[in-house]
């Protein structure tokens, strides 16, 4: 095998030029798959984890009816004595953190602009590791005192107004009246999200319910499991255990659905542009391949006339383009590695990329990398070439000896 190698490695050095085109070729083509494929696989998963942290949790919990008008979030569809309810859910197995909510639209007054956003309330010091609660870009996080409220930095900008100032928030209440509290700006939150920082308010549930004269009610109930692969099992242990209670229970999956559905039409594409570079690559080992057969056709007959067989015939050639698939993969390897390890540091900010698109995805994006997704494109290189030989190296065994040492 040792003499094969020999051979192999002199017949490519014999036509520099076309080798190492052929060599940079697979190269390039690997990096840029190995990029795209590395960038692509970051950027779901920042954004899978986006859309949990910062909108969905792993399971959310409603009254049923209500994810029907979701939309609208109704005051009068809600989870009544939700306390025994939280207590009952955070004993469940592979939870981390059960979570009660109440969201709402609210009027927000400063005396001299008025906005219409999002009012949430939540549980501060169930939350305290949450999306906002981490990203408190000036003043502080909520405690328990209240008639205090925080709020996203580019809504702070739009109402002018900054950290100790007093707001008016003015809702309707689910019997249609219309009632309002007084809070203090404790802290503003950043969190990258344009779809928090533009329109989120978020104060203490008391508070809330408070201001909405609905003591003891939420509209929903989100829960942080140890793993995202675990909510089908846990909503399902959940169905079975509270199945007369009124609910309605989705996952993270289910709740995203046709975002998701999106992500997987883009990783659909770019295998559609993967398999086009592959393929380029692939002709590109075939024609060097080929042009080598013709080259060598006195060489082959005069081979098989010294006693070489047309398997031994195949193996050199399938030899020299295994070779030239491993340097590309080497270099392919080496290069598209180095790039998703400094991109999974450094990232790619792009900073208006949440407003094009009502996701949380933040503004900078980072590629995935990993030992087992270098190997597996390197493996994937040898194979190409290899079944890109195929062709060749049999045309070269079929050759007649007595035919070939004729041939000019």
């Amino acid at each position: 095998m040792w003499v094969f190698l020999k051979l192999a490695g002199r017949n490519l050095l014999r036509n520099k030029r076309r080798s190492a085109i052929t060599f940079v070729a697979i190269g390039l083509g690997l990096v840029l798959v190995l990029f795209f494929y590395g960038f692509i696989q970051g950027v779901d998963k920042q954004f899978t984890d986006n859309f949990i942290k910062a909108q969905t949790g792993h399971i959310q919990m409603h009254a049923r009816g209500y994810q029907e008008k979701a939309r609208l979030m109704p005051l009068d569809i809600v989870i009544k004595d939700y306390q025994s309810l939280v207590q009952k859910l955070a004993e469940l197995p592979h939870v981390k953190g059960v979570f009660p909510r109440l969201r709402f639209p609210v009027i927000v007054s400063t005396g001299s602009e008025s906005l219409g956003v999002l009012g949430l309330g939540f549980d501060p010091q169930a939350e305290h590791d949450g999306v906002i609660a981490t990203k408190i870009a000036a003043g502080e996080y909520l405690s328990d005192k209240p008639g205090y409220a925080l709020i996203g930095a580019q809504l702070a900008k739009d109402l002018r107004v900054n950290v100790g100032d007093l707001l008016t928030l003015v809702a309707t209440t689910p019997k249609g009246a219309l009632n309002s509290i007084d809070v203090e700006i404790k802290g503003i939150f950043a969190t990258g999200y344009s779809q928090l920082d533009n329109s989120v308010l978020a104060l203490s549930l008391p508070d809330a319910q408070k201001l909405l004269r609905m003591a003891g009610q939420v509209t929903e109930i989100t829960l942080m499991l140890n793993d995202a692969d675990q909510a089908d099992s846990v909503a399902q242990m959940i169905r079975q255990s509270f199945n007369d209670d009124g609910l309605e229970v989705q996952t993270w999956r289910e709740l995203g659905a046709a975002i998701f559905e999106l992500l997987a039409a883009r990783r659909q594409l770019m295998a559609i542009i993967s398999f086009v570079v592959i393929l380029i690559a692939t002709l590109g080992i075939v024609n060097t391949m080929l042009m080598s057969v013709f080259e060598r056709v006195r060489e082959i007959g005069t081979l098989m006339a010294l006693g070489m067989t047309p398997g031994e015939i195949r193996v050199l050639f399938l030899l020299e383009s295994a070779i030239l698939g491993a340097a590309g993969g080497l270099m392919g390897v080496g290069i598209g590695g180095a790039l998703l390890k400094y991109f999974s540091v450094v990232g790619i900010t792009i900073t208006q990329a949440s407003q094009f698109v009502n996701v949380p995805i933040g503004t900078t994006f980072y590629a995935e990398f990993s030992w087992g997704t270098l190997v597996m494109f390197f493996v994937l290189a040898q194979i190409v070439a290899v079944l890109a030989a195929l062709y060749p190296a049999y045309i070269a065994s079929k050759q007649e000896p007595v035919q070939a040492l004729r041939h000019v």
